[in-house]
């Protein structure tokens, strides 16, 4: 299991190789005129080869559902980006084939709320957009983040049983749902057969049980020893990529509380 990064300046590129670091996960846009905002294949070679780094993954972060089902162009969108995400093929490393990491951007809110339509909603758009995965080489690799759409390792394997596609697998991000939605140890077993990626990051939590605050690795309550040590028994991804650090110092505890927990 190697590591890798997320985009950001607290090391420099063609630094991050001598310090342990072999992959970066980029993005496409996100927000407002998103289409905008997507790098190009020459600036994604360009990040890439600056470190003689691989690339982990794309990310995407898009609803797909609104309050009362799927949002057809947010579904539209992921499609092409599947397809934008396969011609990128060659640059992925050790990943069998292409990851887009779809990201939910959160759960719907408003007025006229229908949770079954929701989940419908959801269960219809990645039909869709996982028969394109399928035909393109893809995979649609969710990450469950309590906030969003799929918020826990169960809903998840309810959203698998729906879709039924060998394209859509899971991008294991533990602080995003543990221990609140689903127990650490039990959500690494159950969603292992689908595992093709892992974040690291941290989470610390209010006295009521919400989340207070993400940060990296070594900062919240994520028992990193167990986490590290049940993705390499049941789920060992190429690549386990750090986030949330927000300078040199940060990255390197992050690096090294990760290393210490793979021995």
């Amino acid at each position: 299991m190697r590591l890798g990064v997320m985009p950001g300046d607290t090391i420099p590129a063609a630094e991050l190789k001598s310090e342990g670091f072999d992959g970066m996960q980029l993005f496409w846009g996100m927000g407002e005129d998103s289409e905008s905002k997507d790098p190009t294949v020459a600036a994604i070679d360009a990040t890439l080869q600056a470190g003689d780094l691989a690339l982990t993954a794309m990310t995407l972060h898009i609803d797909l559902v609104g309050t009362r089902g799927a949002i057809e162009a947010d579904v539209a969108r992921t499609v092409q980006l599947v397809e934008r995400t396969a011609a990128l093929d060659g640059r992925f490393g050790d990943n069998p084939q292409p990851m887009l990491v779809w990201h939910p951007s959160g759960y719907p809110a408003g007025d006229g709320l229908d949770d079954v339509a929701i989940f419908d909603g959801l269960c219809q758009a990645l039909t869709t957009i996982c028969a394109a995965a399928e035909t393109h080489g893809v995979h649609v690799a969710v990450e469950i983040t309590r906030a969003g759409s799929v918020g826990s390792a169960e809903t998840f394997l309810h959203l698998q049983d729906r879709v039924g596609s060998s394209a859509l697998k899971v991008c294991l991000d533990a602080a995003n749902f543990v221990p609140d939605r689903t127990p650490l140890e039990r959500a690494v077993r159950i969603l292992a057969p689908h595992t093709v990626a892992a974040h690291g990051k941290d989470s610390c939590f209010q006295a009521n049980g919400e989340v207070d605050t993400y940060g990296p690795t070594g900062s919240g309550k994520l028992d990193y020893d167990t986490y590290i040590k049940c993705l390499l028994e049941h789920a060992p991804v190429p690549y386990f990529v750090l986030e949330y650090y927000k300078s040199r110092e940060q990255l390197l505890r992050a690096r090294d509380i990760v290393r210490a927990a793979m021995t």
